[in-house]
This record gives C-alpha cells, structure tokens and sequence, in this order.
C-alpha cells in the first residue's frame, strides 16, 4: 500500500463529503432564487452531480490504486490523469476566488488548496 495514493484517495473522499453536503446545499439554493430558465437551472444541477460522480468515481480509483488492486502499468496513467483534474480543479478555484465576492473567498481558496494536495498527492504517488 502506497501511503502517497491512500492520503489522496482520503482527501479526495473528504472532498467528495463536503461537496456533496455543502456544495449541494449551496447550489440549490443558488438555483432556486436565480432567475434564469427553468432548462439552465437543470443543466447546472445535472452539472453538478456530473462532477460530484467524478469525484466519486476518483476517489474510489484512488482507493484502489492505494491498495494494489490496480496493477502498476495502469494505475501509473491513471494517477496522472486523477492529479492532473484535480490540479486543474484547484486552478479554477483559485480564479473563482479572486472573482468572487469577498466572504465566501477563504472557503474557495482552502478548497482550492485540497484540490491541490490530492493532485499533488497523487502524482507523487505515480511517480513511485
């Protein structure tokens, strides 16, 4: 058991719970009070679960990177494409956070900097 991959797959699992405890609280609130199109607030939802089922599906890859189920000549890829999203994930965080308004900057800015440690963790983990 690699214990790089297992601190990723645990990050990203905590990632997965506030997402889908706070973040889905958050959008659905977002949603209800804007005012835009009945089909854009379902795009925008089904966006969400789209991202929270990567999440998911990432965390348990993690999982099962960690644990030697995956052998080394697939994980190796894998790994890389999991760190690569995820720091692509915290660069969106970041600028989301520049432009976002003033409060809710420390949240996206700490969220950011999961994203980052479970890229960070995960390539270190296919570079073993």
């Amino acid at each position: 058991m690699q214990l790089t991959i297992l601190v990723a797959a645990l990050l990203s699992l905590m990632i997965c719970i506030y997402y889908l405890s706070q973040g889905r609280l958050q959008i659905i609130a977002m949603l209800q009070g804007a005012n835009i199109a009945q089909l854009n607030k379902q795009v925008l939802l089904s966006l969400f679960y789209c991202q929270m089922g990567f999440f998911i599906t990432t965390s348990l890859c993690l999982f099962a990177c960690a644990q030697g189920v995956v052998p080394r000549m697939y994980a190796y890829s894998l790994l890389l494409f999991i760190g690569l999203n995820y720091g692509i994930f915290a660069i969106w965080h970041c600028h989301i956070a520049k432009l976002g308004p003033p409060e809710k900057r420390f949240s996206l800015y700490i969220m950011a900097l999961s994203l980052l440690l479970v890229s960070l963790f995960a390539l270190l983990g296919a570079l073993h």
